[in-house]
């Protein structure tokens, strides 16, 4: 294998999507392949510091889900960052009645040898509030009435 900064980065990142299309409660050690002990990890509904904090998070993710997958559409890398979108199919047992839902999403890494920062961006309302009682069906009124007025 070749040991130039590309070839590493490239190996960061194919084991970084490896990791999340199996991403599973079972698999949670794997994490330390790629991340730092430091890790910063942001998404829409938390900010979680360190590896420790990060593996409880994701556990407690993977456990009450139902269904999991996810598309990689595109990878984006530079200088010890790279941007990948994705699609995500899931479904939560709290959540739409388990129904699998669809969103799109992108992923903003920070690495040198392994990640030290990791954003992930998303629509939330598709996520969550468009499918929780009452909450959804403001949320959706909201979105199709804004959509209205900027045709």
């Amino acid at each position: 294998m070749n040991n130039s900064p590309d070839s590493k980065a490239q190996q960061l990142l194919m084991n970084l999507m490896n990791f999340y299309e199996k991403f599973s409660a079972e698999n949670m050690s794997k994490l330390d392949e790629f991340y730092t002990q430091d890790i910063e990890f942001v998404d829409p509904v938390h900010k979680v510091d360190g590896i420790l904090s990060l593996k409880h998070y994701m556990k407690k993710m993977a456990v009450n889900l139902s269904h999991y997958k996810i598309r990689y559409l595109e990878v984006l890398t530079g200088e010890n960052t790279a941007y990948l979108t994705w699609e995500m199919d899931f479904a939560h047992k709290k959540i739409s009645g388990g129904k699998i839902i669809t969103v799109r999403g992108m992923s903003h890494l920070k690495f040198t040898n392994r990640i030290y920062y990791h954003e992930d961006c998303y629509d939330l309302g598709a996520l969550l509030y468009e499918h929780l009682p009452v909450i959804g069906g403001i949320t959706r009124s909201l979105k199709g009435r804004m959509a209205a007025q900027n045709n």
